[in-house]
């Protein structure tokens, strides 16, 4: 089997670029078809974010385009079985076909490898015990943007689509340019305190339970958050170690142990 001809090689374009393995086969209107469906749906999955929906609607969305998408790749077999004997495909065009592939999974939004590049999560061993029982030390986690942000190519900024909650635990950056995790104990524009161990926003007392027994002990001076920012606490076993006002253009994403 000459690779120019393969399937193999008609279902890596079609991978890269959906549509490219019917170009790749002259199927120039269906390819083309494929193509608008995917860009649509890769459209309506970064706006599912933003508009809220019931489950059965997400369901549609994202769901119909991957069976699609998935039936192109059956499409494909069909078409390179009936064309192979007539068609004579060329190392030249295959090569030009995957640099097209290649090139569009670097640069286009649209694309997995770029949107997957651009918002991919923190992965990261946790050195010691202070955030236990929640996790121990050499427990893998990982940092997830997409919980509040996503990061599109053209945009300078990754968007906020969702905002954090309390007792949330979040990787961040301090002003120093220091990576650190801690726990959301305010929200924008709130004054809190901690007054033995108790959390107290605006003046109303907080007494759930942190996250999976995570109580919080000792003392915080009163503490404004900023219109754009949180509080996030650093604890060592729920005391409480330092309280930084983070913005939200340094949060990194919502932790939670990947294994």
């Amino acid at each position: 089997m000459r690779f120019p001809s393969s399937l193999i090689l008609a279902w890596l374009l079609n991978l890269l670029l959906p549509g490219l393995g019917h170009f790749y086969w002259r199927e120039f209107s269906f390819g083309l078809f494929i193509y608008l469906i995917a860009l649509l749906a890769s459209v309506l999955y970064v706006a599912v974010f933003f508009v809220p929906l019931p489950w059965y609607a997400e369901f549609l969305i994202l769901w119909l385009p991957i069976l699609f998408y998935a039936f192109t790749f059956v499409d494909l077999a069909r078409t390179v079985k009936l064309k192979r004997p007539s068609l004579n495909r060329s190392a030249r065009s295959m090569i030009i076909m995957l640099l097209v592939g290649l090139v569009y999974q670097v640069v286009s939004p649209a694309a997995m490898l770029n949107f997957g590049w651009r918002n991919r999560p923190e992965i990261y061993t946790m050195q010691n015990n202070r955030l236990n029982p929640r996790f121990a030390t050499g427990d893998i986690l990982k940092a997830d943007r997409l919980d509040y942000t996503v990061n599109i190519a053209f945009v300078d900024l990754p968007i906020l689509h969702s905002f954090p909650e309390r007792f949330d635990i979040v990787r961040f950056v301090d002003d120093g340019g220091r990576r650190r995790t801690g726990l959301i104990v305010g929200l924008p524009a709130e004054e809190v305190v901690i007054a033995d161990g108790l959390l107290v926003v605006d003046g109303v007392p907080d007494v759930r339970d942190g996250p999976l027994g995570i109580s919080l002990r000792g003392d915080w001076p009163l503490t404004l958050a900023g219109r754009y920012s949180i509080l996030v606490a650093t604890v060592n076993l729920g005391s409480v170690e330092n309280v930084y006002e983070v913005q939200l253009t340094q949060l990194l994403g919502k932790v939670d142990k990947l294994f």
